[in-house]
């Protein structure tokens, strides 16, 4: 989990998009029919607590894991807005703190720990005492922030694929670990007060530090953003995999 990647307007921006995403329900209602019987989650690279704050709220004792700062400041606001004290958050990157088994560990679209997919899920499945699941994109061809329409129009190249969890899942496969995998759809809108925000918030996103690409920019979310009351909305649609397995036993992370 990269550190330095969440700074405080990209948590904020983040949190704000978790009210307008059905992403929670849809992953919950797959999880928690499963683990009726589990009490402690362990949840990797929590962010905010968009999974950890409603299985809290579900009842479950939660391990909130994340390397920023700001995402897990914001979380401990929700928490104290929402009288939630079952959720203990820890600032810390995937194996800088030692942590105690809990019944799941999940992690959530955390794509820099499945790169190096040998190691995390055997770290996972040796903390776990009765499941695991993964969350990670399901299609190479799926877009971001509308990068396939911009990276032609600003910088005369294709947006590359994206590696999804087919690669994850074939390297479970070669461990031993025969993994179970559904296929979820979910919203995650992002709101702006106004089209300046926007701006800010795809050239943050971009990388991109001048103004040169400022005219160019704003026309194109002029016509891709939607009015709402008191702002903007930019609409995405996005398609995951949930890949899960109960703990397999003898297996030894290296």
């Amino acid at each position: 989990m990269k550190r330095n990647y969440w700074n405080r307007i990209k948590a904020r921006w983040y949190r704000r998009g978790l009210e307008y995403s059905n992403f929670a329900h849809v992953v919950l209602a797959k999880i928690l029919p499963l683990t009726e019987e589990c009490h402690s989650f362990l949840d990797v690279g929590s962010g905010c607590g968009s999974l950890s704050i409603p299985l809290a709220m579900a009842g479950k004792r939660v391990t909130a894991l994340d390397a920023s700062e700001h995402m897990i400041e914001i979380l401990k606001e929700d928490m104290k807005r929402l009288g939630i004290k079952n959720i203990r958050p820890v600032v810390a990157r995937w194996g800088e703190r030692r942590l105690p088994p809990h019944d799941v560990v999940i992690c959530a679209n955390v794509p820099e720990l499945l790169r190096d997919s040998r190691s995390f899920p055997l770290e996972a499945n040796e903390l776990s005492r009765r499941f695991v699941f993964l969350i990670s994109s399901a299609g190479p061809e799926q877009d971001k922030f509308y990068y396939k329409e911009l990276y032609p129009l600003l910088f005369n190249r294709p947006f590359k694929k994206r590696e999804d969890y087919i690669k994850t899942y074939t390297t479970l496969h070669s461990l031993g670990i025969y993994a179970n995998v559904e296929i979820i759809e979910y919203r995650f809108d992002q709101p702006f007060n106004d089209i300046d925000e926007a701006l800010e918030f795809w050239k943050e996103y971009l990388g991109v530090v001048t103004e040169e690409f400022d005219d160019k920019l704003r026309e194109f979310l002029s016509r891709k953003l939607e009015p709402i009351k008191g702002g903007l909305v930019a609409r995405f649609h996005k398609r995951s995999a949930i890949i899960w397995w109960r703990k397999v036993k003898g297996l030894k992370a290296v």
